[in-house]
């Protein structure tokens, strides 16, 4: 890709968080909202923290602007919950800091754009990841948001009903396009029998006839870690979800333990993200809300493909592998069209509740 693409690229996914972070004020930017997520000031410094990590110190060569980062912006070091005791940026600081690496990466773009060899430069590779990175981290920013009042959520509403049957037959998983990440790859050939899939999202009128029904008393939908969680301190019933919104909207922030739950009541079942993919490749058409509603839980446990290779580092999906989460396909309202494409592997753990996370169900024929 040419050095104006990648410029072009980078900048955008600024726009979306400068947008998104422009009407804020010092405080609350600073504040911590929610233990479930970071202070919104941390999660912009982390963004220019990975963007001079990869941009200007992996395949630019420079030296660490303040190797204290390093720790400080480490999502691995510090929860969520724990980031507001840090010596973090403030908010003046943390805009300058950004500033500053991203006019470092734009003088380095035009050897950025010289693949060499390296496979970090491949088509962008390197630059299109820390593109999705901010994108991705907007998102959560947007959680944020979300959790304290203050997100602009647009208008999404149901307008189908019924089911689609798809085919049996083999399709390809995965991805090949220049920027995929390597839990995309490799792209493989699947053979699935057929199966029905609901042509649309389950709605807040649908979920309030679950709860109106008592779902959340019936022991008999629940898996036993369902049951567990739901039983715990921290599930006394649908306390993200909002019994007052709009009845024809897509249900939102319910956990995979609650979406199993609906499902089976239903009579039917989650998607695999096997079958999610093959649905959302074949018979896209007839499907509502693939992308730009609400993040779709599946029933599949994270890990690799057949011949999967972590790349460029082990921690962005390797470390995550197993049974302790759960894939989401699609995309949310907050998710940018770069990152809501049908390969895309989300994933989470069965009790999140504050991502954007609904649900379509399925069934055997």
């Amino acid at each position: 890709m040419s050095p104006s693409e990648l410029a072009a690229a980078l900048e955008r996914a600024r726009r979306r968080t400068e947008d998104l972070l422009e009407p804020l004020s010092d405080e609350q930017l600073t504040q911590q909202f929610s233990p479930l997520q970071s202070p919104l000031v941390w999660d912009l410094a982390h963004i220019g923290h990975f963007e001079e990590l990869w941009l200007l110190r992996q395949v630019g060569g420079r030296s660490a602007v303040s190797p204290e980062y390093d720790e400080l912006y480490d999502a691995f070091a510090h929860a969520r919950g724990d980031r507001a005791r840090l010596p973090i940026l403030p908010p003046q600081a943390a805009r300058a800091y950004v500033r500053d690496v991203r006019e470092a990466v734009l003088e380095l773009l035009p050897d950025l754009s010289r693949e060499n060899g390296d496979p970090l430069l491949s088509e962008g590779f390197v630059v299109g990841m820390v593109v999705q990175h901010e994108l991705q981290h907007t998102e959560t920013m947007a959680q944020t948001l979300a959790l304290a009042g203050l997100a602009r959520r647009p208008s999404v509403m149901v307008g189908v009903s019924g089911e689609v049957t798809v085919p049996s037959g083999p399709f390809t998983l995965g991805s090949t396009v220049p920027w995929a990440y390597d839990n995309e790859r490799p792209a493989h050939d699947v053979e699935l029998p057929q199966f029905r899939i609901d042509r649309t999202l389950v709605t807040n009128r649908d979920y309030a006839g679950f709860v109106d029904a008592g779902g959340y008393s019936d022991r008999s939908v629940w898996s036993v870690e369902g049951w567990e969680w739901r039983e715990s301190e921290h599930a006394e019933g649908p306390l993200f979800w909002d019994p007052g919104a709009q009845p024809d909207a897509p249900v939102e922030h319910v956990s995979f333990h609650e979406a199993e739950a609906y499902a089976r009541w239903m009579g039917k079942r989650l998607p695999t993200e096997v079958e999610w993919e093959k649905a959302a490749k074949t018979v896209p058409g007839e499907l509502e809300h693939m992308t730009g509603a609400v993040w779709q839980w599946t029933s599949s446990a994270f890990g690799g493909y057949p011949g999967f290779r972590a790349f460029p580092y082990a921690e962005y999906s390797e470390a995550f592998f197993g049974d302790e989460y759960r894939v989401l396909r699609g995309g949310s309202w907050s998710t940018d069209p770069l990152v809501a494409r049908p390969t895309f592997r989300n994933w989470d753990l069965p009790q999140r509740r504050q991502i954007f996370s609904g649900l379509r169900c399925a069934g055997d024929v």
